[in-house]
């Protein structure tokens, strides 16, 4: 059985198509000839629209991409994330309630779009083109996002036995990269919130810190998240999983606080985790693959 064949059974791919109107425009030639006679070594935008007046509908697409990059895994083929399928549901939903804050501001920018470019023809002046602004401002926006299965066509269906070979290693390759891109994020997030930690414990003395509950909420988070999110059941982050869940087992923000000794052993096993993913990482392949199209 490959190695892969179970990963679509426990996740799937997620691509997300926003785009919003640039509100910006290449000057043409004869204008950049006005500024320097040297004007094939000049490349200049103008402006169509004040910037601040697209401002919220760029906040709710990069909105939407943080949540979808926070419940996934990168995956080799731009614009396409990994998601656990128990987090499906869950980011469909959000997903819908932000496009319905998009789809807000979306009408709110085309109720005032007459008056934003009326702004811009007075700022312009010669350099206004009425040209330069779509009909249909509102066809220029989109949110929408589908959820993808992969994999290779069956053998003796599509495919000739000699390009499904070919195809399949494709595929292998493709799936191999995904694994250890997910392997450095998942480690690299988790070497970052023990390092967090380290250096929260680590604090001089001559300035102390109070210990918070909240201080241990994201390793507790992650540690919990991690069942779902190992979709490629990487061992090594597993075990390290586990010590992690060891050193904090039993432990109270109130005892570091009030027990120093306790708190030089919790740096301590901090410090040995932190540096354990580190060297995690540092042994992962250093390789990039990428799909060989030309081949």
């Amino acid at each position: 059985m490959n190695e892969f064949e179970n990963v679509f059974k426990k996740a799937c791919l997620i691509q997300l198509s926003t785009s919003t109107w640039m509100g910006s425009k290449m000057l043409e030639q004869s204008h950049m000839t006005k500024v320097s006679q040297n004007s094939e070594w000049l490349r200049g935008r103008k402006l169509l629209i004040n910037p601040e007046v697209l401002g919220p509908l760029h906040t709710s697409t990069h909105q939407a991409r943080n949540l979808v990059k926070q419940y996934s895994l990168p995956f080799p083929i731009t614009s396409l994330y990994l998601i656990p399928k128990e987090s499906l549901a869950f980011v469909d939903e959000r997903l819908n309630y932000q496009k319905d804050i998009f789809k807000e501001k979306v009408e709110a920018f085309v109720a005032t779009f007459d008056l934003a470019r009326e702004e811009a023809k007075r700022h312009l002046g010669d350099l206004f083109n009425e040209a330069d602004y779509p009909m249909d401002i509102q066809s220029k926006f989109r949110f929408n996002w589908q959820f993808i299965s992969i994999d290779v066509p069956g053998k003796g269906k599509i495919l000739s036995p000699e390009i499904y070979e070919r195809e399949k290693k494709k595929f292998e390759d493709m799936m191999t990269e995904a694994r250890d891109m997910a392997a450095v994020a998942l480690r690299e997030e988790f070497a970052e919130i023990v390092n967090n930690l380290v250096e929260k414990l680590s604090k001089d003395s001559s300035q102390p810190k109070t210990i918070k509950s909240s201080m241990f909420n994201k390793l507790s988070e992650f540690l919990s998240e991690l069942t779902t999110r190992n979709i490629f059941d990487d061992q090594k982050l597993t075990e390290l999983a586990s010590l992690a869940r060891d050193t904090i087992s039993g432990i109270s923000p109130y005892g570091l606080n009030y027990n120093a000794q306790m708190k030089e052993r919790m740096k301590t096993a901090m410090t040995t985790l932190n540096n354990a993913i580190t060297e995690s990482i540092e042994d992962l392949p250093k390789r990039k693959i990428r799909l060989a199209l030309a081949a």
